[in-house]
């Protein structure tokens, strides 16, 4: 995910918690290129195991992926959830990114435009 250096810095104020801007590698032809980083978003928190396909193949034991389709309903493992922090990605389905309310609070305060959220349910 990229975001202005602004935009992360104004989220870090409003407490959002465990963000991390890293350096991009883009390149731009303007004299004066934005400013902007690429947030690195670390696995945290894990699908439950009530939303995953009954006949699910072990992770591979090489890269830890896990073949299987999101699940159309998906359902969060409240006992592996982080407390650290407000954004990231769920470990055994990498491309779902997961905001807090605290997040979305932040962005919707922000007036970003283009991201959309959905409310899932936990399941210990």
């Amino acid at each position: 995910m990229i975001i202005r250096r602004d935009a992360l810095d104004g989220l870090q104020a409003a407490g959002i918690r465990g963000l991390l801007g890293c350096k991009t590698e883009l390149r731009f032809r303007q004299k004066t290129p934005p400013d902007i980083l690429e947030l690195q978003i670390e696995l945290r928190g894990l699908l439950h195991r009530d939303c995953l396909p009954p006949d699910l193949e072990p992770p591979c034991p090489t890269c830890g992926r896990q073949g299987f389709r999101r699940p159309d309903d998906p359902i969060l493992d409240g006992a592996s959830l982080p407390t650290d922090r407000d954004l990231f990605r769920v470990g055994n389905f990498s491309t779902m990114i997961i905001g807090t309310d605290r997040f979305k609070d932040a962005v919707e305060q922000g007036g970003w435009t283009g991201i959309s959220f959905r409310e899932l349910p936990v399941r210990s």
